[in-house]
């Protein structure tokens, strides 16, 4: 019984495109076959029986002929002959009209069976077209991130297998985006954690550092060392956490920001009043410039701040001794755009490609070893675009660095009261 059904599914026809068109080639060739030996056979008949009543005519005739030779029966000889020539071009003209009207129908035959066979391949075509558009479709969708893009399995062999074989892909494209996602929400919980648990501790081992050397007169040179040591270490790692945090809430969709409307003018002024000792410390020409009426900024101003230390410490680091930095602060159309420009040795455009992604870090030459973790560039440009504006960096190898960002003006309190006027009156 098995057996039997395994014979059954062997040889069960299935309706792929193979064997459809196996199917239409074998029956096209058999019609085309069929009407080309029947109508050479219809031929060869009729010019068979030509030939035959021909030399039958002939025959007469010369039986006629030997009559009239010899003289008996002139007249019924004569009439003989003459009946005979006639029965010829009859059958002349009559296997002329039988051969043309044979040819006439193998061709009518022969262009009937090419219209099937063409007909045959054109819905063939046409039911594959339908589910390759799908599956093209498709596919654009699932490419563009669309995860729930599914084909409908159907019509013949292969493109049902092919759908099939899409959708499995598609199904197992989504559960590994599934458990990507279950472990980068995993991540970013330990992250938070982790980093929420060391900052503490952290935090008072730096104020103990920082209480010991309020009192190096009491401490040997050697101690003091040490402490600035741990001191030093301890900053390092609490801005690490701080970094680390902003980023695992940047990923987790808990970054948040709390924008009012804020003067731009105090707010950078602000941010270089605190960084303008580090630039002194390496004898770095520090330029601001304000652009007069500068309308206020809706910003959150400590996370705007953070952009500004960001970006100021880079040209502090990356930038040699003696180099010069300005901040240009200038309105552009709706937005307030902020320049942080240097005179540095410039970053490689391959590094430029990535300045804003996290752990990216330029070199800084040679000379030079920089230190950081890579991630301000990429948490300010979460923390620009949380306000709505946008971030971007231009550099020449040699030629210097610009860092802009726009931020978007706070409507005044004329437009503000304008807007609220229409919804007060309705």
């Amino acid at each position: 019984m098995a057996g039997h059904r395994h014979s059954r599914r062997r040889f069960r026809l299935s309706p792929s495109l193979a064997n459809r068109l196996t199917i239409g080639f074998a029956i096209a060739f058999a019609v085309l076959t069929g009407l080309a030996v029947i109508g050479v056979a219809r031929f060869l008949q009729q010019r068979q029986d030509f030939e035959d009543a021909t030399a039958r005519s002939y025959q007469t005739e010369i039986e006629a002929r030997t009559d009239l030779f010899q003289s008996r029966d002139a007249a019924a000889a004569r009439a003989t002959i003459v009946a005979q020539k006639r029965q010829r071009q009859v059958l002349r003209d009559e296997i002329s009209s039988e051969t043309r009207d044979t040819a006439l129908l193998v061709g009518a035959g022969l262009i009937a069976g090419l219209t099937g066979a063409a007909l045959l391949f054109t819905g063939l075509i046409a039911s594959m077209r339908r589910p390759l558009e799908d599956l093209v479709d498709a596919s654009g969708r699932l490419a563009g991130g669309d995860l729930d893009a599914r084909v409908q399995i159907g019509g013949l062999a292969e493109t049902a297998t092919l759908g099939g074989a899409f959708n499995e892909m598609a199904e197992e494209l989504q559960r590994r985006a599934g458990e990507r996602d279950q472990l980068d929400r995993m991540k970013d919980e330990f992250v938070l954690t982790a980093s929420h648990e060391l900052r503490s501790p952290l935090t008072s081992v730096q104020g103990f550092a920082e209480l010991l050397l309020l009192e190096r007169e009491k401490l040997d040179p050697k101690q003091a060392e040490t402490v600035e040591v741990i001191l030093d270490n301890t900053r390092h790692l609490v801005r690490l956490l701080n970094d680390l945090l902003d980023l695992a809430r940047s990923d987790a969709g808990r970054l948040t920001i709390k924008p009012v409307p804020t003067d731009a003018a105090s707010l950078i002024e602000d941010a270089v009043r605190t960084m303008r000792g580090q630039f002194d410390s390496r004898r770095q020409r520090l330029a601001l410039g304000f652009e007069p009426g500068l309308p206020q900024i809706e910003a959150d101003r400590d996370r705007i701040r953070q952009v500004m230390v960001n970006l100021l410490t880079n040209a502090n680091e990356y930038c040699p001794e003696g180099a010069g930095i300005e901040v240009k602060v200038r309105r552009a159309g709706a937005d307030v755009e902020i320049d942080v420009i240097d005179d540095g040795p410039g970053i490689p455009a391959e590094q430029l490609e990535h300045i804003f992604e996290r752990f990216s870090r330029g070199d800084a030459g040679e000379t030079q070893r920089v230190g950081g973790t890579g991630l301000g560039l990429a948490i300010s440009r979460s923390l620009i675009e949380l306000h709505g504006g946008t971030i971007e960096a231009e550099s020449t190898l040699g030629g210097g660095s610009a860092f802009r960002f726009r931020l978007p003006a706070a409507p005044s309190p004329v437009s503000a009261e304008a807007e609220r006027s229409p919804s007060e009156a309705s």
